[in-house]
């Protein structure tokens, strides 16, 4: 039988981990509200003709370029310089990229509409939502698939790259496989990083700089899957409101 030490020290543990969880989803959610008040706020900029109204009709091509290089430098220098820099550097960077992120997502609703990105949003949180839950109680290790889920991951971005220069690809057929393909490994994503983030809890001593780092870490992992499950999401229900 467990005794009343060991008991109070399991459930001693739990409650940490839960905290450092709920820690981790607290950055996270403070990134998709930045993303969604930064797309919000340019995107009336965008229709009464303000700033982001010149943006996107003089610089728009230049700039987003700039934008995209500046977040696969966020990316890299996050995954690089993690163990060393400070967790208010982290942050930063990370909230950074969801600014980014927003201004870039202002234009969305010319092309989808707000009704759209709402319905893909409650989809995406619903399915997203489930995944996170799946992620913290299977026995299921998903490290053991990292190396296929990567090669899916590749192999998404590789078929979306082909899209833009091989024009017989751009077909809504072709364009709803990778759609579905993509929901499909950034879910299983989810369910991986959900994993990864108790690893990095477990693996790392109380109170230490590179836990809090890895919880910012953990949650812009979370981010990524959440974003690209509901632009992928986004363009399912697109096509099929177009039909």
């Amino acid at each position: 039988m467990m005794s009343e030490f060991n008991r109070s020290e399991y459930v001693s543990q739990s409650e940490s981990l839960q905290n450092y969880i709920l820690n981790v989803f607290t950055h996270m959610g403070v990134g998709l509200a930045l993303t969604a008040a930064t797309a919000f706020t340019c995107y009336l900029s965008l229709i009464r003709g303000g700033i982001m109204y010149s943006f996107v009709f003089d610089g728009y091509p230049a700039t987003m370029i700039l934008m995209a290089v500046v977040q696969i430098g966020i990316c890299i220098f996050l995954s690089m310089r993690l163990a060393k820099m400070s967790n208010a550097t982290a942050m930063g960077l990370f909230y950074v990229y969801a600014v980014i992120t927003g201004i870039t997502f202002s234009v969305l609703p010319l092309y989808f509409g707000i009704v759209t990105m709402f319905q893909a949003f409650v989809f995406t949180a619903l399915m997203f939502g489930s995944c996170v839950v799946i992620g913290k109680t299977t026995h299921v290790d998903m490290t053991r698939f990292s190396g296929l889920l990567l090669g899916g991951l590749i192999a998404i971005i590789a078929a979306t790259v082909l899209q833009i220069f091989i024009p017989a690809l751009r077909t809504d057929s072709f364009t709803l496989v990778i759609c579905f393909a993509g929901i499909g490994i950034f879910l299983l994503l989810t369910v991986f990083d959900m994993q990864r983030i108790k690893q990095f809890y477990y693996s790392t001593p109380e109170g230490s700089l590179l836990r809090e780092n890895l919880a910012v870490y953990g949650a812009f992992q979370l981010y990524l899957d959440f974003i690209n499950i509901f632009l992928k999401v986004l363009r399912i229900l697109a096509s099929r409101n177009r039909k």
